[in-house]
């Protein structure tokens, strides 16, 4: 199991520190069950560790590194030591919602394209390029960006933003260059860094590390993720809130094996948004709709400040609001979770990003008691 300790980042989802907590099995014969926090659950995979995931009470003042081992702490700083980065230019800063806060940036990346060719051999590239790296919806980069008055790009963000772009899309745009273009989803309302980074016009100077993540995968089995999900045909049910749920989810969207699974197979997208002027992308709605997405809006006017953009702020506030509201929309058609998915539930597989920690965590269990097998409940904050 990969352990992500990119820059002074923890994968967290809202104040839940989900880093993964590696400790050896005693016992093959008793499997931990979901029930610290958030999850506690056994790799049958591997049969070797257990993996738990642990409250970060950093807003309420403790110290999150107590929370974890030494050999975490120890992988985090080793992955740090050895995170790459490529200089990287806004090309463009596109508005992406009616009140101008949610903004697209594209992002192009120097990854110049290297050649080996001879007499007996056609041309072939040497080598991966950055772009290669980025293969499903979910996966995720971190950002430096130049700090108020100065030219190079040294203050990194406190987090890692997922690509909006999907990895066709940004493949086929990069292909016949030297540089990886990329498309990031930001709020302006997100905090101090999404604000810095929305603020960059054309020729904004960033670095961007490597591609990061699996995207969409199961906390519970490493060979569950949105391609077998695809592959199997079954119904999909995504969920996101905010900036941080949208980006990724757009990528999805816009992948082409989710489009062409779209065709025959039910996809339901439910995003949480303070109201239609600040919810992104909403002129693409109608294009994920032709390709047979069913779009549901769950707009939120109570959320306020920050907790509205990205469920930061005054989240206690604003937790027992979404969770209401997303699960009346969820479950409360006639037919319930069934009528929502158009399909069994026992055959779906769910995104989720962008939610609050104690939402994601309640909501993950009415999901798993309305017939959602776990190991089909896919995320891609902390993967």
């Amino acid at each position: 199991m990969q352990i992500l300790g990119l820059a002074s980042w923890a994968p967290c989802i809202r104040g839940w520190d989900l880093t993964p907590v590696i400790t050896p099995c005693s016992s093959c014969k008793a499997p931990r069950t979901v029930s610290r926090h958030l999850w506690q659950g056994h790799d049958s995979s591997q049969h070797s560790v257990h993996v738990s995931f642990v409250r970060c009470d950093a807003m309420a003042g403790s110290n999150p590194e107590l929370s974890r081992s030494p050999e975490l702490l120890e992988g985090m700083q080793e992955q740090q030591e050895q995170t790459k980065w490529a200089i990287a230019t806004v090309t463009q800063n596109r508005n992406v919602s009616a009140d101008g806060c949610m903004r697209s940036l594209t992002i192009s990346i120097d990854d110049p394209a290297h050649f080996i060719e001879g007499r007996k051999m056609a041309r072939r590239q040497d080598g991966l390029r950055w772009i290669d790296t980025y293969k499903l919806p979910g996966q995720m980069i971190g950002i430096k960006f130049c700090p108020k008055g100065q030219s190079e790009p040294t203050q990194t963000a406190k987090r890692l933003y997922a690509i909006s772009s999907s990895p066709y899309d940004s493949r086929r745009d990069s292909v016949m260059l030297d540089a990886s273009i990329i498309e990031v989803l930001v709020d302006r309302h997100g905090g101090a860094d999404e604000a810095a980074l929305a603020d960059l016009g054309p020729g904004g100077l960033l670095a961007v590390s490597q591609v990061v993540g699996r995207g969409y995968a199961s906390l519970f089995n490493s060979y569950v993720g949105l391609l077998s999900a695809a592959e199997e045909s079954r119904p999909l049910l995504l969920i996101g809130m905010g900036a941080r749920g949208m980006g990724p989810l757009r990528a999805a969207l816009e992948w082409t094996p989710v489009q062409a699974h779209a065709t025959a197979n039910p996809v339901t997208l439910f995003y949480v948004a303070q109201g239609q002027q600040s919810a992104a992308y909403l002129a693409d709605w109608d294009q994920w709709r032709e390709a047979g997405v069913r779009v549901q809006p769950v707009y939120i006017p109570e959320l306020q400040g920050e907790a509205a953009a990205s469920g930061n702020g005054d989240a206690t506030a604003n937790n027992a609001i979404i969770q209401d509201v997303l699960e009346q929309a969820i479950f409360g058609d006639e037919q319930g979770l069934m009528g929502s998915l158009g399909g069994d539930p026992r055959d779906c597989a769910v995104l989720i990003s962008g939610l609050p920690g104690p939402v994601t965590a309640t909501l993950t269990r009415r999901l798993t008691l309305e017939g959602i097998t776990r190991e089909r409940i896919l995320f891609c904050d902390f993967i």
